[in-house]
């Protein structure tokens, strides 16, 4: 029985077209993405933008028992988890979308994993 060009055709459009969707819905889900991160005894809440840039910042009533300089390192480091959350948060949206083991989630996710990776907890103290 011979092949119709029009069926075999078809046959690839739809896999490509369901992936199409997938990445748009994605793209969307990406750019909105964002992370709150209270520091660990509230003084500082930091708000991070899908790209990782600071998108709000408030200082709680506990800001007024720190130091300046303490504060600037609150707000420092509380960025810095709120990254690091995001790079969680996207690791999740694109292993939902393509799947845990997919080639592409995990292209995307280390990309913001190696850009905002956890930080460590020693060197965040000093």
């Amino acid at each position: 029985m011979p092949l119709n060009p029009e069926d075999e055709l078809r046959s690839f459009e739809l896999p490509a077209e369901a992936q199409v969707q997938r990445t748009l819905q994605l793209s969307a889900e990406l750019e909105a993405a964002e992370v709150t991160v209270l520091s660990p005894n509230g003084e500082v809440t930091v708000r991070v933008n899908s790209a990782g840039g600071l998108a709000d910042l408030q200082f709680q009533p506990e800001a007024d028992q720190v130091s300046r300089d303490e504060l600037a390192r609150l707000v420092l480091t509380t960025s810095r988890r709120a990254q690091a959350k995001l790079a969680e948060r996207v690791g999740e949206l694109t292993a939902s979308t393509y799947g845990a083991g997919s080639g592409t989630a995990a292209f995307v996710s280390g990309a913001y994993a190696s850009r905002y990776p956890q930080p460590d907890d020693d060197s965040e103290a000093r």
